[in-house]
């Protein structure tokens, strides 16, 4: 017990704070009877584990909690230890209410879910309202991100297999993933709304063009994920409207300083009011959005370049020929790694090797616990080094300082792959959302999409293509048929022999198998997987391009009679062969 509290009501405890070295926690004398939350007194049980955590631990686990991680040291920690608190359901200035997960503690934080849920549930329909029970409080404006953080919060406590699959956790997770689908995706719900107020739409165009107002917009500042150098269509030599590609998730660009290039997913994005960061999708592009940090409520949208038609069917082009050369980059990437995983191989024999480089002068660190072999010393030197090192303790660091490493280079990794699996969805989307282009997309993407049918994702790629596409065919036959030919249609079903030939892959003979199968799953090509190779693939691709085209072939006589073709007689022909013109019954 403290004889004299401290005063840690309106600066954090320091080494000099009397409570801090009696290693005791601070009451609510020290805060000046003011509550725990709105004082920066870190010692307290769970304020003592914030402060352990590094600064980028700390502003990890704020994001991952929905919270914004801007702000100086102190603040972080704060709202983290605050925000650790109130998950535990006990108070900042009790000693052990982080831990709170049994007895006592625990049932309160079941009741508390229950309620969370029964409030869920009697609030249906008020979207904005239900999200914000996450404690991020969300508007119909908010950003994608914002409204994605939300929805994991909430569906973390709610979702079924958390609560034993009851019936009020279901409804309540159905009406959590409907608030975020509502507000994520209003566009998909007007379109549903105008096709069932009984009035002809047009249809949709393959190139259909979209123009906008730029009422309210701004033309927002980006800045490179690298070197944080401003991204300016000007300095790069770049055209205006390329500001609307980037944003749209279409392409990427390099950047001046670094030449990194990356796209609007990786990129840093500020909000033209507070100038603070936030978190962009694309799908934000035509919305008008709130940044979601503190303080800032203002509304904004994205300005929309004017650019040509001819332009567009350019940059279609373009956005093509790049994501078909991303899509044959995967697929040989995914033959390495199944190489790969074939060969026989150990972590000893990697360890034996890389011990063997650092011997011979190829390595500049040990191995083990990253010793540096400077300059001047020689093999005998790393072969005793290697012999006597044994200290657990520096191993152990070393090793783990690796492994971070990794998994800081795994997470750039991550980025990038979701930024090109998220070109190559907007680009499919650009080009009108070709059923037959499913093959560009990656195999991620497509059990995305399989998933909103409800269909299985634990088949191959070219299998799940095969499903997605024939379900799609069927839909949109359907309703056609009950809609008529005013019908808005959601996506390109046209076959492979009325498409246009700059839809098709540019050069299928260049293609992989696997790659060939995707291409003829998207247009509901029948071919066996195990038994058609590639020369049988191309040919049915052909084949099926060329129906009905009026082509013509050269046959013997003993086929033209099978098939009943009737063929033009001629003086100077050629005994063996015969030149008939298929589909022509008539002389």
């Amino acid at each position: 017990m403290v004889n004299k509290p401290c005063r840690c009501d309106s600066k954090p405890c320091a080494s000099t704070c009397p409570c801090f070295k009696a290693k005791v926690h601070c009451t609510d004398k020290c805060h000046g009877n003011a509550p725990w939350a709105e004082v920066p007194c870190l010692n307290t049980a769970t304020g003592l584990k914030v402060k352990e955590m590094k600064p980028a631990e700390v502003r990890k686990a704020l994001c991952d909690a929905g919270l914004s991680p801007v702000g100086d040291k102190v603040e972080l920690q704060k709202r983290l230890a605050v925000h650790f608190t109130s998950l535990s359901g006990g108070k900042g200035e009790e000693g052990g209410g982080g831990e709170g997960g049994s007895g006592e503690g625990g049932q309160k934080s079941g009741n508390n879910v229950a309620d969370l849920m029964e409030a869920i549930t009697s609030n249906e329909g008020d979207f904005a309202f239900i999200l914000s029970l996450s404690g991020k409080i969300v508007k119909a404006t908010s950003s994608k991100a914002e409204l994605r953080k939300a929805y994991f919060l909430l569906s973390s406590k709610v979702h079924p297999d958390k609560n034993s699959n009851s019936a009020l956790s279901k409804k309540a997770f159905q009406a959590v993933l409907e608030s975020f689908e509502r507000l994520a995706n209003p566009e998909k719900f007007e379109e549903q709304e105008e096709e069932d107020d009984g009035k002809p739409a047009k249809k949709r165009k393959k190139t259909e063009r979209f123009t906008r107002g730029n009422g309210g917009c701004y033309p927002t500042r980006v800045r490179c994920p690298r070197c944080k150098d401003t991204w300016n269509t000007k300095d790069l030599g770049l055209e205006d409207a390329a500001y609307n590609f980037l944003m749209q998730g279409v392409k990427q660009y390099l950047c001046g300083g670094c030449f990194l290039r990356f796209g609007c997913m990786t990129a840093i994005h500020y909000c033209p009011h507070c100038r603070k960061t936030f978190e962009y999708d694309p799908d934000d592009y035509h919305r008008k959005i709130t940044c979601g940090n503190d303080k800032c409520d203002k509304t904004f949208g994205f300005w929309m370049f004017t650019v040509s038609e001819k332009r567009e069917r350019e940059i279609r082009r373009e956005v093509k020929e790049e994501n078909e050369k991303l899509a044959k980059t995967r697929a040989q990437q995914r033959r390495r790694g199944a190489r790969a995983d074939k060969r026989v191989g150990t972590l000893t024999n990697e360890e034996r090797v890389k011990e063997q480089l650092f011997v011979l002068g190829l390595l500049d660190n040990c191995p083990r616990c990253g010793w540096l072999l400077e300059r001047g010393l020689h093999k005998d030197d790393a072969r005793e080094h290697l012999k006597n090192c044994n200290d657990q303790k520096q191993i152990k660091a070393y090793q783990q300082s690796l492994k971070e490493k990794e998994s800081k280079e795994n997470s750039k990794k991550l980025a990038q792959e979701s930024q090109e699996e998220m070109s190559a969805f907007k680009t499919w989307e650009y080009n009108g959302r070709q059923v037959g282009q499913l093959w560009m997309l990656s195999e991620n993407i497509i059990k995305r999409e399989c998933k909103k049918y409800n269909l299985e994702t634990d088949d191959p790629k070219h299998v799940l293509i095969s499903k997605l596409g024939r379900v799609i065919r069927d839909r949109e036959r359907k309703m056609i048929t009950m809609g008529g030919e005013d019908h808005k249609s959601t996506h390109d079903i046209t076959p492979i022999h009325k498409v246009d030939a700059e839809d098709l892959p540019a050069n299928m003979e260049g293609m992989e198998t696997e790659e060939l199968q995707c291409v003829a799953a998207s247009y509901g090509l029948d071919f066996d997987h195990k038994s058609d190779v590639k020369v049988d693939l191309l040919k049915k691709l052909e084949s099926a391009r060329l129906k009905g085209s009026g082509l013509l072939m050269i046959l013997d006589d003993q086929s033209d009679k099978k098939k009943g073709r009737k063929r033009k007689s001629s003086d100077n022909e050629d005994p063996d062969f015969k030149v008939v013109v298929e589909g022509n019954d008539s002389d």
